[in-house]
């Protein structure tokens, strides 16, 4: 790590979150070394002085982090079933011809896609349910539509499952 980077280290508490800082600049490390990571005040990370697009996502089991000369956005979740407890938040109705309303593995599809696109954006204050609608399936690949702030915009991403979990990332 970076010489910030380790006093910011030792000012975190919480193991899990440690393990996480620590392991996302490991595999910073790996792709891009001495590169330092900084977020903006909606927590989308870049790099100092370098125009790489940067994406990270960790779940309880994993860390990813993706570079890429064009805007991206990954997620990595579990497939868990505290998912249907907020289903309801993130489903609109056209979405449920494409995506089962009780499985958890399509749900957690689909919450993936939506967080991606989040991170792939940095608007704040997007909708999952209102402002971000998957109009096309076909297996592993989503076309999706985003209307927000007069911008209307569709984006193509792809899902993986990797043993219990889910990684969804954009591919235009």
């Amino acid at each position: 790590m970076l010489d910030n980077e380790i006093v910011e280290s030792k000012k975190i508490q919480n193991l899990k979150r440690k393990n996480e800082f620590t392991g996302i600049r490991q595999l910073r490390n790996e792709l891009l070394p001495k590169k330092e990571i900084i977020y903006s005040s909606t927590g989308k990370p870049s790099l100092i002085d370098d125009t790489t697009q940067l994406s990270i996502s960790h779940s309880s089991q994993s860390i990813c982090v993706a570079i890429s000369n064009s805007p991206l956005g990954i997620d990595i979740e579990k497939i868990d079933d505290r998912i249907l407890k907020v289903r309801a938040k993130f489903v609109n109705c056209e979405e449920k011809q494409f995506y089962a309303y009780d499985s958890i593995e399509d749900l957690t599809i689909l919450w993936t896609i939506k967080e991606s696109i989040y991170k792939l954006l940095d608007i704040s204050g997007i909708s999952f349910l209102d402002d971000i609608q998957i109009i096309e399936r076909n297996r592993d690949e989503h076309t999706c539509l985003v209307q927000v702030n007069g911008m209307r915009k569709t984006y193509t991403l792809k899902h993986e499952k990797i043993n219990n979990e889910i990684l969804t990332y954009n591919i235009n």
